[in-house]
Formats: C-alpha cells, structure tokens, sequence
C-alpha cells in the first residue's frame, strides 16, 4: 500500500486530511521505506517436498563432490536498459529534468540475446551467444552440448555431473541419448528451482552490469 491510498484511508476513517509527504515522512520516521517485493518461484506442496529431498541428499557433500559438477543454464539479456535496475538521485522537483530521464523502448520492440553457461568450483565455460532463438533440442545438442560441455567434461573426467534444468529442450530424448553415449552423468534437479541455480548469481552480476551501461 502506497502513501496516496494510505492518505485515502486516514482522510476516510478518521476525516483528516494530510499530505502525501506527512505520510511518508512519518513512515519514514518508525523506519518504514517504500521496496521492492522479492520475487520467488510460486511453490506447490510437490515442488517443497523435491526441494527437502534433493536439499537433505546434498546436505553433507564434501568440497571434492561439488567440484565435479557443472552448474549450466541460459539467460535473456536485453540490449536496452533495464530502468528498474536503476536508481538515482536527484532533488524535489526535478523528476523532468531530462538529465534524470531514462528513456524506455516499447516491449514490443526490446531485443535482447540469449546466452548459454556454465560455471563449478574451478572453472566456467566461456559465455555461448544463442543466435536465431529458438533454442531446440538439436541446437542444444549441436551447439552447447557436443561443443561446450563434452570438453568440459573431458576435464573433469569421470567423476563429471552435468546440471541442468527441466526446461524441454534439455529433457528431449535425443539429448538424453547423446549424454549416454558420451557417459555424462546429469544430476537430477528438482522442478521450478531456478533459484537453487548458483548461476544466478552470475546472471544477475552481468545483468547489473549490462544495465549500467
């Protein structure tokens, strides 16, 4: 709830009027600041269960485990600003000042790229630019797979687990044919766990940094 529609209640229940600003001000005086919510994946009881599980069998994996693993996954990076990465500071009044101004480009017309990678314990792939989006299931075979992480791998050598996420290009059958015949163990990932991902971190770092400029 904003000041404006807190305003509209006080002015409602009690018929004293103040100032949007008086609202805040007073929030602002018993430490209350206006934020952004956190965004989190929506959950059912299934999904919360896989979670527990696939928590509580890694739990005790040692150093030397998780150095085998390459967490991979793709992200869309636009090539515009992203305005609600960016904050500035100005004074009362000057909010069309166009110095403060960012211009936004319709949704319609945003482009953007999609990149592919992967990163473990003591090393990452390089950043794979996805040109011609869709990314298919043979794309994902010819062009990040076979490539990219069978190298990876090689590096590794047999104790090599590859995680990836359930999206259905990564689950099709040809996919899984080819991680069989190269002997790539993939881990098992529970669904809508995005945020398990620590790539993410890595994505939203060179998303603040895109956005910077």
């Amino acid at each position: 709830m904003n000041a404006t529609l807190l305003q509209q209640h006080l002015r409602s229940a009690t018929g004293t009027t103040v100032s949007t600003q008086t609202v805040r001000n007073r929030l602002h005086g018993v430490g209350l600041y206006a934020r952004r919510p956190m965004v989190c994946v929506r959950l059912t009881s299934r999904h919360r269960r896989d979670r527990r599980e696939w928590a509580t069998e890694h739990v005790n994996w040692r150093r030397n485990e998780w150095s085998n693993v390459l967490f991979s996954d793709e992200s869309h990076f636009s090539v515009h600003p992203d305005n609600k990465r960016i904050f500035i500071w100005r004074d009362r009044g000057s909010r069309n000042n166009p110095v403060f101004v960012h211009t936004k480009v319709s949704d319609l017309a945003v482009g953007g790229v999609l990149v592919y990678g992967g990163i473990s314990i003591d090393g990452r792939t390089d950043l794979y630019i996805i040109r011609d989006e869709p990314l298919t299931a043979r794309r994902y075979r010819e062009e990040i797979l076979r490539p990219i992480v069978v190298p990876y791998a090689a590096t590794i050598r047999d104790d090599f687990i590859l995680m990836d996420n359930n999206c259905r290009p990564h689950r099709a059958n040809l996919v899984e044919d080819f991680l069989f015949e190269e002997g790539i163990v993939r881990m098992e990932w529970p669904a809508c766990s995005p945020d398990m991902n620590p790539i993410e971190h890595v994505w939203d770092a060179l998303g603040r940094r895109v956005a910077g400029r």
